[in-house]
């Protein structure tokens, strides 16, 4: 899963490597429609495993929007030895998916991206835990085994819904977290970090009885995943960017409109997937999709709710400095796809 990252050390080594990137001006790359792409050989790094997460992706490319775009798209899974912001970053991809979160962070450090458009509106990351364990808000945490994933967003997610609810972090027994969900199910940890989208699946198919805290419900609204490039293609290739971003608004319009097709495409890619637990992923992403400015437009992004998860960043310590989501947002493929549409995103 995405949010299981190291991020640190690899924004600590791309300091090193990229720099000097001006960042685009939003106002600056009007784009018409009958320009071709500057360049059509492009790759797609995931954050995970090709599954209902990416399905905009998936389904773009096998009904053909990225070739009727006039793309040639490789899409490329992630883990945990292919982050897609390193990747990204140092041209290895063209484009990628990561938070919110790393984007701004990534900002900060020099790494010069841009989110293109914004999927999930609110975080998908959760806190399990079993049903039976007395465990109902944050401060039931003290004293507790909570699993953690550090250097990435279920870190900063963490920290913020302590700070929101006055629980010091002292109080309670952090341990490392795991890719796997036995320390969870076998109880040698009280509280596991998930994505409410997937792994609650997993651990009710177990046979555990489970409930979710969720930040959000406290007061902590962050972002999940966004579409990003680098600052600089996105300036040298708006036609590229154009094309690639309004062809994956068109497979997550569909997936949106029909998830059960497109479950019948990401098995067709992954066989092994299971069906039921495609059919949760669907339901709980897409609630994510049409959350906030997602209900009108699904992929626009909100620059006020941007500023305030900067903000929110800056007040726990996680930026050190003021980010203006203007220099980090490249919003033009994703409104002009609407206002095509008589839509207009921002009211």
């Amino acid at each position: 899963m995405s949010h299981r990252y190291r991020l640190s050390l690899a924004l600590f080594l791309l300091l090193v490597i990229v720099s000097g990137c001006a960042s685009p001006n939003p106002a600056s790359n009007a784009i018409s429609a009958t320009n071709a792409p500057e360049v059509t050989d492009v790759s797609m790094r995931l954050q995970w495993l090709p599954q209902f997460q990416f399905a905009g992706y998936l389904v773009a490319e096998a009904r053909g929007y990225y070739r009727d775009a006039g793309l040639n798209v490789t899409i490329l899974p992630g883990g945990p030895d292919a982050v897609p912001l390193p990747l990204v970053a140092t041209g290895a991809n063209t484009f990628g998916s990561t938070g919110a979160d790393t984007i701004l962070i990534s900002r900060e450090q020099g790494i010069e991206v841009v989110a293109l458009a914004t999927w999930f509106q609110a975080s998908p990351v959760a806190f399990m835990v079993h049903r039976d364990s007395g465990i109902r808000s944050p401060q039931d945490f003290v004293g507790r085994r909570v699993a953690m994933f550090y250097g990435d967003n279920v870190e900063t997610e963490y920290r913020a819904l302590l700070a929101a609810t006055g629980v010091d972090p002292a109080s309670i027994n952090e341990i490392p977290g795991d890719y796997s969900l036995a320390p969870f199910l076998e109880r040698r940890a009280d509280v596991w970090p998930v994505y409410a989208t997937d792994q609650p699946y997993t651990a009710r198919a177990a046979g555990a009885e489970i409930d979710l805290i969720v930040a959000r419900d406290y007061g902590v609204e962050l972002m999940g995943d966004v579409l990003f490039t680098t600052a600089e293609f996105a300036r040298k290739n708006p036609n590229t960017v154009r094309a690639f971003v309004q062809a994956t608004l068109r497979g997550w319009q569909d997936a949106i409109t029909d998830p059960a097709a497109a479950i019948d495409i990401i098995l067709a890619r992954s066989p092994d997937f299971d069906r039921g637990h495609l059919e949760f992923e669907a339901t709980e992403t897409i609630k994510l999709l049409r959350y906030g400015i997602g209900a009108r437009c699904a992929g626009a992004s909100d620059r006020q709710a941007w500023a305030k998860e900067a903000e929110l960043l800056r007040s726990l310590g996680v930026l050190k400095t003021a980010v203006d989501p203007a220099t980090v947002l490249v919003t033009d493929a994703v409104d002009d796809y609407y206002r095509a549409r008589g839509i207009e995103c921002r009211r």
